[in-house]
């Protein structure tokens, strides 16, 4: 392969490997399209090794038709009257970041402390969950989960055919990720991959790519020709309020292995 679409945080540990190599920005001159807080994000210094292609939230979705009341904090996926109807994201850092900003934590912690809490909080909620998933979008739309922890973007998709399913960002705050676009070290094509990044960072191609999949994409000059619902959504684009309570996950090096540590341990019931 010549491209990936790497997870922003993985973008550090990819370059710590030698995995992926520079990029000549001259190849990319639809660069210029990003909105300024993607020009220069703090997972890639410049984009230098990475090309912005969409982002995300994690927050909370319930279904209206069985939970009559509104559902703004993250206690609900510790409430024991859904017992049994409730998911979590098979994902230790998106569960552990629950937990974290839950207890008012960093979602980047490397308190061992901190950490040991927020492990303590999610063995206390495992007993009430149906499941951990990677299918956010299967557990809601067949209605065999009430309330889950959800990408919202993945939400999205399930309100189409389920349309009382909601989606928030709870009061405590939620996690932001996004998808890059990286050049792997041993591509065999460089320059056509990259022009196919200035592809993907055209106006209206990143705006068609917007209006069928449901994300959101960093590219500001493509926001005239995405779907005025998608842009109206708060599932997919979210206010500034509810932005500045998100926090994006980083690289943490050696200190990840806390969180793995942790999370077998969860889930082996231990």
């Amino acid at each position: 392969y010549d491209v990936t679409f790497a997870t922003s945080v993985d973008v550090p540990g990819f370059l710590a490997r030698n995995l992926v190599q520079p990029l000549d920005l001259a190849l990319i001159p639809n660069l210029v399209n990003l909105a300024p807080e993607w020009q220069d994000p703090g997972y890639d210094s410049g984009n230098t090794h990475s090309v912005p292609y969409m982002w995300w939230t994690t927050g909370l979705a319930y279904d209206t038709d069985k939970i009559k009341e509104e559902l703004t904090s993250w206690a609900a996926l510790w409430d024991a009257r859904w017992k049994g109807k409730m998911a979590m994201l098979d994902d230790y850092r998106e569960a552990f970041g629950v937990a974290l900003i839950r207890l008012g934590y960093s979602a980047n912690t490397t308190s061992d402390a901190e950490l040991d809490a927020a492990l303590a909080l999610l063995q206390e909620q495992k007993p009430l969950l149906r499941t951990y998933t990677t299918d956010d979008i299967g557990v809601l739309s067949s209605g065999d989960v009430w309330v889950s922890h959800a990408w919202g973007s993945d939400v999205y998709q399930v309100i189409a055919e389920r349309p009382s399913v909601k989606y928030v960002i709870p009061d405590e705050g939620g996690i932001r990720g996004s998808d890059t676009m990286v050049l792997l070290a041993k591509a065999k094509h460089p320059i056509a991959a990259q022009l196919f990044m200035n592809h993907m960072l055209d106006a209206q191609v990143s705006a068609a790519n917007t209006n069928f999949i449901g994300y959101m994409g960093p590219n500001a000059a493509a926001r005239e020709f995405i779907d005025p619902a998608i842009l109206d959504d708060p599932t997919v684009n979210p206010d500034k309020a509810a932005i500045d309570k998100l926090q994006e996950l980083l690289d943490l090096g050696p200190d990840l292995q806390k969180y793995q540590q942790r999370w077998t341990k969860l889930r082996a019931g231990a």
